[in-house]
């Protein structure tokens, strides 16, 4: 399962997996933490909590998200309910990752990248 986020330019993120399982791969790019709403109604709607950006998920995504995690749990969450996108960004400068993050987040306005 692959989604697209942006309302100017898209962005096709790659299969989200529950965070709890996530192995970051060793590559830039943004990422997007999520959770369904209704996973009853609407098992395949996710909310995006947090859209962020590394050089090197693998190193950097832990240390980038855990704000997100904390302030989840401190308010009732289950680490079990995030999810994990990705959308791949290899060779992209710094600068190009954080525009596409600051266009999605100045769209979705996610309510964990105002924390």
């Amino acid at each position: 399962m692959s989604i697209s986020w942006g309302k100017k330019q898209r962005y096709k993120f790659n299969s989200g997996v529950p965070l709890t399982s996530w192995a970051p791969p060793a590559c830039s790019a943004v990422y997007a933490l999520t959770y369904k709403q209704d996973p009853a109604a609407k098992p395949k709607s996710h909310t995006v909590l947090y859209f962020g950006h590394a050089e090197d998920l693998s190193q950097q995504a832990a240390g980038f998200h855990k704000h997100v995690l904390d302030a989840w749990v401190e308010n009732g969450g289950q680490v079990g309910e995030l999810f994990v996108f990705v959308y791949p960004m290899d060779g992209a400068t710094r600068w190009q990752r954080s525009s596409v993050q600051e266009q999605l987040v100045s769209e979705y306005y996610p309510q964990y990248n105002r924390l």
